[in-house]
């Protein structure tokens, strides 16, 4: 359709805009870091269970999770969100015409600045690519899948992409991100 083509065309130059704003990157051993954002697609209450221990294990640790997820028009959960630190972005109300969040709704995530900011969403997927991109962070992962058919489009906002042969296993995923983040030194 006409219209999703100009659609597309307007987020990708957001995208292209905001990945021509220079930022300092940094990648630090994963003991390190203190502040993490992350970015994730709201699901059944399985994938929220896998968030949530992800989560608890980092905050024993002493880490800051701050959480902004994309809640799909009609998609109904039969769960509470038990993080205080958790937005949520509801795609009938919070967003522009053109998918854009509106103004002041990622505010509470962007206006922070964060060692790492992990995107959890399946690619192809404008609102992980276009948080990641906006928001401050030393290092910015994403995880792409080299068997998808889809047009995963531009992928340049993330530092750290993690590549797959299948759609992203949130935990496996989280695993891959710590493991190569502990074997950094500096």
């Amino acid at each position: 359709m006409l219209i999703d083509f100009i659609k597309n065309k307007f987020q990708q130059r957001q995208l292209r805009n905001l990945l021509n704003v220079p930022r300092d990157k940094r990648i630090d051993n994963w003991e390190q870091i203190k502040t993490i954002g992350l970015i994730f697609t709201v699901g059944d209450a399985e994938r929220w269970n896998l968030i949530h221990r992800f989560i608890t294990a980092q905050e024993s640790r002493g880490k800051e999770i701050h959480l902004i997820g994309f809640q799909a028009n009609k998609y109904e959960i039969n769960y509470i969100f038990s993080h205080t630190r958790t937005t949520i972005c509801h795609e009938k109300e919070d967003f522009t015409y053109l998918g854009l969040p509106k103004e002041g709704v990622i505010d509470s995530f962007i206006n922070r600045h964060y060692d790492i900011v992990i995107d959890t969403t399946i690619q192809p997927d404008f609102f992980g690519k276009y948080v990641t991109a906006i928001s401050d962070a030393n290092l910015k992962v994403g995880y792409s899948n080299n068997e998808s058919d889809d047009n995963e489009g531009v992928m340049d906002m993330y530092d750290l992409a993690i590549q797959g042969n299948e759609e992203m296993d949130f935990k496996n995923y989280i695993e891959q991100i710590v493991k190569y983040l502990t074997m950094v030194k500096k």
